[in-house]
């Protein structure tokens, strides 16, 4: 992906990573920012397993077990690999040893892990005709990135080309087209996240009749003349992003999170696991409101 300098009308093309295994630095940068690409914690590097090595092992931010692999040149079997992983991490001894490292961990100690569904994610330069054939046919959802490396910037993305093939399926395993509704975001919850969303959804409603609510597949979002709120409902706590007038936006505890550098409409974002969170969050969802007006 080709980038242009507006100063001098240049391209600016995508470089090779130095200094080592281009992989292993690909690898290396994208452990080092797993909460902003990926919204996973890092738990361990080349992982040794039966017959195979885990590039990253990782938990997301729900608890979910995550495999990620990384390829630097296309290569056919980077999607089989994973599946491989997946059947691995699946086994019940394995259960075991996954849980044990993640409560030897700092970070994660305190995650309660949710075996409801693990995260695979490949990050490869390029995909193959024969991966995009295979991804049609798997059962698995894989989410396949794509890169590219410029001076000291690194952009990982959702592949467009190899994603539209995967599909959603119902119990009879024929492709549906799903109509994502309220209840599917509140099913994710547990019964204190609920309370957290119906007491914030509520709360948002009352600052204007012109607010608009709507679902995406990963997110509730809310908007007057453009989106204003996103809601991402977690199983023990909600995350909020918000779009602001940063020029009067007031954050007395710091509690929002600049989120500018990832060039969404969003800048702000925000964890509520608690009703003074939630309570204090309102006023920060009231300035994006009124900054629609």
């Amino acid at each position: 992906m080709a980038r242009i300098n507006l100063k001098t009308g240049k391209v600016i093309k995508p470089q090779e990573f130095s200094g080592g295994n281009p992989e292993h630095q690909l690898q290396k940068y994208a452990e080092e920012y797993l909460g902003e690409h990926f919204r996973c914690y890092y738990l361990k590097s080349f992982y040794q397993i039966p017959n195979g090595e885990i590039d990253t092992l990782a938990i997301t931010e729900d608890g979910n077990p995550c495999i990620i692999e990384y390829k630097h040149k296309q290569e056919d079997r980077v999607l089989n690999q994973i599946v491989f992983y997946y059947d691995w991490l699946t086994q019940k001894p394995t259960k075991f040893e996954f849980e044990r490292i993640v409560k030897e961990n700092q970070i994660t100690k305190s995650i309660d892990v949710d075996w409801s569904e693990i995260r695979l994610i490949c990050v490869a330069k390029e995909y193959s005709k024969w991966d995009a054939s295979l991804i049609k046919h798997l059962d698995t959802d894989i989410e396949c990135y794509t890169y590219t490396y410029h001076e000291n910037e690194l952009d990982i993305y959702l592949d467009p080309l190899i994603n539209q093939f995967k599909k959603q399926k119902n119990y009879s395993g024929e492709p549906v087209n799903k109509v994502v509704t309220l209840e599917d975001h509140r099913n994710r919850a547990d019964k204190e996240g609920k309370e957290f969303l119906d007491e914030l959804r509520e709360s948002v409603f009352k600052m204007g009749d012109d607010i608009e609510e709507g679902y995406t597949p990963d997110y509730i979002k809310y908007f007057v003349k453009t989106t204003f709120l996103g809601i991402h409902v977690k199983r023990k706590w909600l995350v909020i992003q918000l779009r602001v007038n940063e020029k009067t936006f007031k954050d007395p505890k710091k509690l929002a999170k600049d989120i500018s550098s990832r060039k969404w409409t969003t800048t702000r974002e925000m964890k509520i696991d608690s009703m003074d969170k939630l309570n204090y969050a309102i006023t920060l969802i009231k300035q994006a409101y009124e900054a629609q007006h």
